[in-house]
């Protein structure tokens, strides 16, 4: 395998990505990416739907079941939801996929099975520019969503077909509309070093020279006003957006929570929590809420989602037994059998000096072989 700089790599493609952006003005979305598997799952028709009582319209649902109008392969219908991180920060990393999370839902079963796939993971873009190695997490930076979605089709050996693209801040917004969430905190924990969005390139009242002698020095040492510290609490707990939003993204917490493992595991857990408060009756009879919500997404989510198949997804998440969502992490440090496919390794120089993530096998063929079964409950 060749292997290249990941800084040259990503500096040089972001550059030009950047500017097609520009050119063609992509609409990109915004509400985390945990957030929008519940829309997806169970409101998508509620919020995106020009006139939600239509969807409570006996014929349409008939209609609808017949023909539900979604894309699938071997009785299941995939979908790619990418969080984005567009934070303003001094290397202008504002358009990294912050979470990647394949969600696919049994046609036939009514279940529904996610695997999270590290945004370390070291992997081969193309995208007509000739090849190149990089992170997961910049791929669509630098190559763009189709581009993304077919590196994840490579690694995952699963066909994606839909995918929806979403950012921090609708995330909150939504979850106040919602009247907030409960979360269930498995683990108390305390975080030290949490960014404050917009400190990123804060030097806190000191100069470039000192600085650059404070080597050595942990971050908050040396940047004290860019972070905050947070705390959760073991058991169930109302969160509003801000503070959900700072226990999904906390990456360095105490109590074995500072992994994207565990991270990847809030965020799923979050995800069963919205979808308890969007099936509520409370929300479900609340019309202006239902208006507010469209609203809000609307405007922020960038997905190949269309009119056409917000019913079929509706309908569909009206039959899914919830009891049987299975989640997984592809990481490092678990066992074979619960995801653990990857390493981290030893030689970084190889990777452009980055901690990175590769398969074991060397190849896909494990992740293949094991995602598979899990997907397809074998």
């Amino acid at each position: 395998m060749r292997y290249v700089d990941l800084g040259k790599t990503v500096e040089n493609h972001q550059n030009k990505r950047m500017k097609e952006d520009a050119k063609n003005k992509r609409k990109f979305g915004g509400v985390h990416i945990f957030l929008l598997l519940g829309v997806v799952l169970l409101g998508f028709g509620l919020l995106f739907s020009k006139s939600v009582r239509a969807l409570f319209n006996p014929v349409s649902i008939v209609s609808n079941i017949v023909s539900p109008n979604l894309k699938e392969t071997d009785g299941r219908t995939n979908i790619l939801l990418l969080g984005l991180d567009r934070r303003a920060t001094p290397i202008d990393q504002s358009i990294l996929t912050d979470t990647l999370l394949f969600a696919s839902i049994g046609r036939v079963e009514k279940n529904v099975a996610m695997v999270s796939l590290p945004r370390d993971l070291w992997v081969k873009a193309d995208a007509g520019k000739g090849s190149h190695f990089m992170k997961i997490n910049a791929v669509y930076a630098v190559d763009g969503v189709d581009e993304l979605v077919r590196v994840a089709e490579e690694v995952l050996g699963m066909p994606v077909h839909y995918y929806a693209v979403v950012d921090f801040n609708l995330f909150k917004d939504s979850i106040n509309i919602l009247g907030g969430v409960e979360v269930d905190v498995e683990n108390s924990f305390v975080d030290f070093e949490y960014p404050i969005e917009g400190r990123e390139a804060d030097l806190c009242g000191r100069t470039s020279e000192e600085i650059g002698k404070m080597e050595g020095y942990v971050s908050s040492a040396i940047f004290p006003c860019r972070y905050e510290t947070v705390s959760f609490e073991k058991g169930k707990q109302i969160m509003d957006g801000e503070t959900a939003l700072k226990y999904v993204r906390s990456r360095k917490g105490s109590n074995g929570e500072g992994t994207d493992f565990a991270r990847s595991h809030r965020q799923q857990t979050v995800i069963m929590a919205i979808k308890n408060k969007m099936l509520s009756l409370e929300t479900l009879i609340d019309l202006p809420k239902l208006a507010e919500l469209y609203t809000t997404y609307a405007d922020h989510v960038d997905t190949n989602i269309g009119v056409s198949e917000v019913q079929g997804f509706y309908l569909l998440s009206q039959q899914i037994d919830f009891s049987s969502v299975r989640s997984i992490v592809l990481d490092d440090r678990s066992a074979a059998d619960q995801g653990g496919l990857l390493y981290e390794p030893t030689d970084a120089s190889l990777y452009g000096g980055a901690y990175v993530l590769v398969p074991r096998a060397e190849n896909y063929s494990q992740l293949h072989a094991y995602i598979q079964r899990y997907v397809f409950g074998e």
